[in-house]
């Protein structure tokens, strides 16, 4: 019994045995703790912050036309006796296209020349007959009545010819218009009609020509983008339309080799699209360019503004600003009061301008010819901090192989 009641002590008294080992345990692991080990330093290069052309451009869709398009018509009656072109060719000025029987029309030119001999032969009886009366009248020998008849005879031959004369200038055009002609170089398109079909002024369009070189793009651009263009304030800072350059991209950013030149500006504001209109000029030798494609125009300045400029992928923000990344020489937070400073990293918060393809216009905060951190921002998946430790390794490209691993903390003093 005695056994038992000291074993029965022994059993209360283990919970606060156990409880005094783990104090002791957590105090001796407090008083025998290791200093902390400064972190590894991250691998960064640094680039230089300068004065460099700031480029930007402005896109706007636009619609290619032909520089000269025109419907090939009909303009008399007859059958087509003959196509002289391939669908799609090339056809050069003044190249025959179609050719409408020409019989009826060459028939009706001689008739109308015959008319004509006629009515010259009238007109000169009548003017002998005039000459004699007039004659016969200043010796008194005809009434004036005569002179007067010999005088309207001799106006009526005179007006014949004048309508023999029309009569025989529309035969010859309309012998003309048998044959249709290409009135400028270009491109023929198909057409719907074939050798042996009849041919009039109600057949509708036969083809279409149009001139490929040089060819047109019509776009329109706001209003208020045209104001503030023409005041300097557009989106090309101190440019006009006269300073500015039209390129075209013709699928996704492939850009078309010739610049275009600007030959047309509307001199009203279109009130439906409060737009204005713009016609650019391209050369188009190859027939790259096909009207009606929709293309991206993009405007650029010819000679484009400098300014200091920082890359758009350094430049980060947080709730107090934007920032970039800095390496400097500064104590390493938490550390031991003496130790020797580190190369750290350090949030520089900067003031920016204007935005432009190239980077961003640095106001404030860093100056021409400082240095920001440009790679190395991200390690193990996690952003650069303010006071890590970095050590400084040159580009890949400009070391000649690829960056190595980092240098001992000491080394990057």
């Amino acid at each position: 019994m005695p056994l038992f009641k000291h074993l029965k002590n022994i059993f209360v008294l283990i919970p606060f045995i156990i409880v005094v080992l783990a104090v002791l345990a957590v105090m001796s692991g407090w008083l025998w703790r290791t200093p902390p080990v400064p972190p590894r330093p991250q691998a960064v290069t640094l680039t230089t912050v300068n004065t460099r052309e700031a480029q930007s451009s402005y896109e706007v869709i636009g619609l290619l036309e032909a520089d000269q398009k025109v419907d090939l018509l009909a303009r008399v009656s007859g059958f087509l006796v003959g196509l002289d072109f391939a669908e799609g060719d090339k056809v050069v000025k003044g190249q025959a296209l179609f050719r409408i029987e020409p019989e009826q029309y060459e028939a009706a030119v001689d008739a109308a020349e015959g008319a004509l001999l006629s009515a010259q032969a009238n007109f000169t009886k009548a003017e002998l007959d005039f000459n004699r009366t007039q004659d016969l009248f200043n010796k008194r020998t005809a009434p004036k009545s005569d002179l007067d008849a010999a005088q309207a005879v001799l106006d009526v031959t005179r007006a014949a010819i004048k309508t023999s004369e029309a009569t025989l200038a529309q035969a010859r055009l309309n012998l003309s218009y048998a044959e249709i002609k290409a009135p400028f170089a270009g491109e023929i398109s198909d057409t719907p009609f074939s050798e042996g079909h009849l041919l009039g002024p109600e057949s509708g369009i036969l083809a279409t020509l149009v001139s490929l070189d040089p060819i047109l793009v019509n776009f329109g651009l706001s209003d208020k983008f045209m104001a503030a263009t023409r005041l300097g304030q557009g989106v090309l800072p101190g440019q006009n339309l006269e300073n500015m350059t039209f390129r075209l991209k013709i699928n996704g950013d492939t850009f078309y080799p010739e610049p275009g030149e600007l030959v047309y500006v509307a001199p009203l504001v279109d009130k439906n699209t409060d737009t204005i209109k713009l016609k650019v000029k391209f050369p188009n030798p190859k027939g790259i360019l096909r009207p009606n494609q929709s293309v991206t125009v993009a405007i650029e300045a010819k000679v484009p503004p400098k300014a200091l400029l920082l890359p758009k992928p350094l430049v980060m923000s947080n709730n107090q600003g934007r920032f970039v990344f800095q390496a400097v020489m500064a104590p390493a937070r938490g550390a031991p009061e003496g130790s020797p400073p580190y190369l750290q990293a350090k949030m520089t918060y900067v003031k920016l301008g204007r935005e432009y393809e190239n980077g961003y216009e640095v106001l404030e905060g860093v100056k021409e010819g400082e240095e920001i951190i440009s790679l190395g921002l991200m390690a193990s998946g996690a952003m650069l901090r303010e006071g890590m430790p970095v050590v400084v390794q040159p580009a890949p490209d400009a070391a000649g192989s690829e960056a190595k691993g980092p240098a001992s903390p000491n080394a990057a003093q």
